[in-house]
């Protein structure tokens, strides 16, 4: 008989001498009070509940060690036991936790945690948390959490979130959350949330959040605070969503219509808030030949009130020039500083000058011509190793903005 059968045997040998013993004292009991002697009854099959709320008859002991459940020093009464101490070799399933749980595998308590609690898959929680979780694949609980849960995948609550969630795939929970969550992938709260959500991929907050987002894509309804990812969006939002598209519902959003240098008909999408907003834009000049110059470009900009409605510009933008297709580089970066004048609350005009330089590969001899409608002189002509020149030019920019 090796080691281990040997442990097994003598943990086994342990219960029912615990069974025996019971039975023993009921029996001496029974004589004592002059009754027939009671015959040794066999215990009710045990029945395994991890979802049970029924904690009648739990009670409490400092230790037990357990290969999974109902093989160990509790037996089969595994499942009504609050435990102090628990050490699992495999897997461990018990009324409750109050200071340490350990486990191979899983654990899995039927009503609180408190304390620490350590498995090498999962940890399942009927009750309340307070203290720490840490799982290699998932913590669950159907209680609220207060401290802090780390999991390699996921961590999965139905209550209140009071710490540090941290996991490689998703945070989940159905109610607000106070303090941070951290995920690879996806964080969730389907009420408020009050602290920081970080996230590889999606920040989802149903309600208000009073903090931070910083992921892929964040959302979120009222922002007290701010957004930080690629795509943002909110209903509204004190502070100020930074990203390559940021969408507040009732902040900054205008169509654009407008004139250049380069281009005489030019149409632009500004979106955000005027702290801070994103600008897509696209340009064409109207020509004869079958080979249209046309462009598209990216910009960023702040829009500061200076008097009842006339606000200050200051945007910078790139834009690729191009004839037909997309054939060689041909980046014209624009700085921008202007006025804007709101004639009603859906309609304003502006104008400004720029200030251009293009970065343009020089071994392709078919670039459109900049300048065909006015007459706009380039300074500092110069040529680069490696096929690239750069122009310099003063320029301007006007028109109207609506929506």
């Amino acid at each position: 008989m090796n080691t281990i059968s040997k442990i097994f045997a003598a943990i086994l040998l342990f219960s029912l001498h615990g069974l025996e013993a019971q039975a023993r004292q009921t029996e001496s009991d029974s004589l004592n009070k002059n009754e027939k002697p009671l015959v040794l009854q066999k215990p009710e099959p045990f029945r395994f509940d991890p979802f049970g709320k029924d904690l009648s008859d739990t009670s409490s002991t400092k230790f037990q060690f357990s290969f999974v459940p109902y093989v160990g020093t509790n037996g089969m009464y595994s499942g009504n036991m609050v435990n102090d101490y628990s050490i699992n070799l495999l897997g461990g399933y018990s009324a409750g936790t109050t200071k340490l749980e350990m486990a191979g595998l899983f654990n899995i308590n039927r009503s609180d945690m408190t304390g620490v609690q350590m498995a090498g898959l999962f940890n399942q929680v009927g009750g309340k948390v307070d203290g720490v979780q840490l799982a290699g694949l998932f913590n669950s609980n159907l209680d609220s959490v207060k401290g802090v849960q780390l999991a390699g995948l996921a961590n999965f609550t139905t209550g209140v979130v009071d710490g540090v969630q941290v996991a490689g795939l998703i945070n989940f929970s159905p109610k607000k959350v106070e303090g941070v969550q951290v995920a690879g992938v996806v964080n969730f709260a389907a009420a408020d949330l009050k602290g920081t959500q970080v996230a590889g991929l999606l920040n989802f907050a149903t309600y208000r959040v009073k903090g931070s987002q910083i992921g892929a894509v964040n959302f979120a309804n009222k922002i007290d605070g701010f957004q930080l990812g690629l795509i943002n969006y909110s209903d509204s939002t004190s502070g100020i969503p930074v990203g390559f598209f940021s969408f507040v519902r009732s902040g900054y959003h205008t169509i654009e219509l407008s004139a250049n240098e380069v281009l005489p008909l030019n149409m632009a999408f500004r979106t955000g808030k005027r702290e801070f907003y994103n600008i897509f834009f696209a340009g064409i000049r109207p020509e004869s030949n079958d080979q249209v110059t046309w462009s598209f470009g990216y910009g960023l900009g702040t829009s500061p009130r200076l008097t009842k409605k006339l606000f200050l510009n200051v945007e910078v933008s790139s834009e690729q020039l191009s004839q037909g297709g997309v054939h060689a580089l041909n980046l014209i970066n624009r700085g921008y500083l202007g006025a804007e004048f709101q004639a009603s609350r859906r309609f304003a005009i502006f104008a400004g000058p720029t200030v251009n330089f293009r970065v343009y590969d020089s071994s392709y001899a078919f670039h459109p011509e900049l300048f065909t409608y006015t007459d706009t002189k380039i300074h500092n002509d110069v040529y680069y190793p490696e096929d690239l020149g750069s122009q310099f030019w003063w320029g301007f920019k006007a028109g109207f903005r609506f929506l």
